[in-house]
């Protein structure tokens, strides 16, 4: 259990500044505020009463919640206005709020118009030379002005909220032509407070629409857990390492709740520890019981960080969070658990690559993409200190390693991804051809995890091409794709990624390029590079010139795309048969004559 003090609570900066609607506090006091700003006391009074003071540190208040937005400074004991910043805020019925306006300018008043309150303890710092302050009531609002001529000013007081009042609102003026209360707005805004009227009964209590309360991205056991994020991460957590929900809870005015009792209780045999801080490693070795507990959330932020139910197996642990006893929220985690397969993902890995080749050839085209699982068939977030590596190579892949640290074609697995990727880098060498290899990661009992044995090929540069169309007659409207295979002088198929350099290509205009069109930048795949024609509407037979740079010279390959109507058959051979059809005509009736002549 863990009983914690205001003493023991570190201040957050990065966590209101990161969460949406959270107002940036800082620790420390400011000094008394300099010409023409104002300022509010947040100092809670020790006798019950609110006390106006010249010195911002002397000034107390009763009744204050908390400040809305972060217009102007705002601390845990000041707000400093200026420049018409407009503040808002929370305080109770009995709030009192000691204020102060100060100026140095010679020739102008102050002045603080109230509006659902009250004003009291006004004075001023020094002698005014001309007038000094009025106050009096003007429809049902408190007018405070100070006429100021030939010397500095500095006015103080307390606005206390009217009875009944929902809102309290202070503005602050400096002018030249405030001279008394029916001129007290005849100058320049220095700043508002507006103030919210909470019932004593709400304010404090937990609302959930104003608090955060979120899953965040799960950390190695003995680091510090990093980031903070305003919703729910959903991703499995890495088998060995913590969950961590953060937790601000305020009350229906957005003011952070300080008093209370929170709890977190897990399920499934994980464990839960509540922290302060941003959990850190001495945090995560704490958690030792599925129940925690901690009084009063000064501050209203806590963690609570959550170990893995069943070690080295997936598994989920609901945590369940109370405020004074009633339930606030409850949070699922997910775990991965140890890895027990990887795989290659065929698909979308590179089946040939290229002798000599490495993580910058053609783009990173010696793509290697793999999956790793755990036994319940989850994908798990592998640490950067467990990259995938080669085992067993044979062939032309013996001296072939994985390069997984490049930070553009190689990226570990995460479990939200679902897949990783790396690099072959393939040496120099005279090996060529087919080869085999296995890929490895090691699981959290140091033993490795092989793949099955994945076979693959090595290829030297381009040295001979062919080129073939997918039909041998097209009718109108068809799509004709062209196929450009290459290989090296071993007769191995050629790299995939392997650019089509010193290509040169002509189609006559019956076929029109579709989608990417065979150009030098493309790049073999599979050993092949296909292009897509359209054929066009007119029959005929068009020709074609392909070429190719290769390492042996080798001449284009040319030759003719027939286009035919949809029977198959061209228009000259429709007008051929029918000649040959009259043809057979003619000799019928000509023996059909002769018949009837004989007789």
């Amino acid at each position: 259990m863990s009983n914690k003090t205001m003493k023991q609570r570190i201040a957050l900066v990065a966590v209101t500044t990161l969460t949406a609607g959270f107002l940036s506090v800082a620790s420390s006091p400011v000094a008394n505020a300099s010409n023409n700003d104002v300022t509010i006391s947040l100092v809670a009074s020790t006798t019950g009463s609110a006390v106006a003071s010249n010195t911002d540190a002397s000034a107390q208040q009763v009744g204050w919640v908390s400040a809305t937005n972060t217009a102007g400074t705002v601390t845990t004991s000041l707000i400093t206005l200026n420049g018409g910043d407009a503040q808002t805020g929370v305080c109770l019925s009995t709030c009192s709020i000691p204020w102060k306006i100060e100026s140095s300018d010679t020739a102008q008043g102050v002045s603080v118009v109230v509006v659902g309150g009250v004003l009291s303890s006004i004075g001023e710092s020094i002698t005014l030379t001309n007038g000094g302050f009025t106050s009096q009531a003007v429809s049902a609002d408190r007018k405070i002005v100070a006429a100021v001529a030939g010397t500095a000013s500095n006015l103080r007081g307390i606005a206390t909220a009217s009875s009944g009042a929902t809102t309290m609102q202070l503005q602050f003026y400096k002018g030249a032509g405030i001279t008394g209360t029916t001129t007290a707005t005849a100058g320049t805004l220095l700043g508002s407070l507006t103030l919210t009227i909470a019932s004593a009964s709400t304010a404090g209590t937990f609302s959930a629409s104003n608090s955060v309360i979120n899953t965040q991205i799960g950390y190695l056991a003995g680091e510090t857990a990093s980031g903070l994020l305003a919703y729910d991460d959903t991703s499995r957590i890495a088998n060995g390492s913590r969950g961590a929900i953060y937790v601000f809870l305020k009350d229906p005015y957005k003011a952070a709740i300080t008093t209370g009792t929170m709890t977190a209780t897990a399920t499934n045999g994980a464990f839960v520890n509540i922290v302060d801080t941003i959990p850190a490693a001495g945090h995560d070795y704490a958690a030792t019981t599925a129940f925690d507990t901690e009084t009063d959330v000064v501050g209203g932020d806590a963690y609570i960080t959550v170990t893995q139910p069943v070690a080295n197996t997936a598994g989920t642990s609901t945590v369940t969070i109370t405020l004074d006893g009633a339930v606030i929220a409850t949070k699922t985690l997910n775990w991965s658990g140890d890895i027990a397969s990887i795989s290659l993902d065929a698909a979308n890995s590179n089946g040939s690559f290229k002798n000599g080749a490495d993580a910058d050839f053609a783009g990173g085209n010696q793509a290697v993409v793999y999956v790793v699982k755990d036994a319940a068939g989850n994908a798990v977030t592998l640490a950067s200190t467990n990259k995938p590596t080669l085992t067993g190579q044979t062939g032309s892949l013996v001296g072939a390693s994985l390069l997984t640290t490049n930070t553009t074609h190689a990226t570990l697995q995460t479990s939200a991804a679902g897949y990783g990727t790396a690099t072959m880098n393939v040496p120099t060498s005279t090996l060529n051809g087919v080869g085999t290899y296995k890929l490895r990661v090691v699981n959290a009992l140091g033993a490795n995890v092989d793949s099955a044995v994945i076979t693959a090929s090595v290829s030297a540069g381009l040295n001979s091409f062919a080129v073939s169309w997918d039909k041998a007659v097209y009718a109108p409207g068809d799509l004709a794709t062209v196929t450009i295979s290459g290989k090296d002088i071993y007769g191995t198929v050629i790299a995939d990624g392997t650019p089509l350099t010193g290509y040169e290509g002509a189609v006559a205009s019956g076929l029109t390029a579709v989608g990417t069109a065979c150009a030098a930048t493309r790049t073999f795949s599979g050993g092949v590079v296909k292009c897509v024609y359209a054929a066009g509407n007119t029959d005929g037979s068009y020709s074609y010139s392909f070429d190719v740079g290769t390492a042996t010279a080798q001449s284009p390959s040319v030759g003719a795309v027939k286009v035919a109507g949809a029977s198959g058959v061209s228009n000259a051979d429709v007008l051929k048969s029918i000649v040959a059809l009259i043809a057979s005509i003619n000799k019928q009736i000509q023996a059909l004559q002769k018949l009837i002549l004989k007789r």
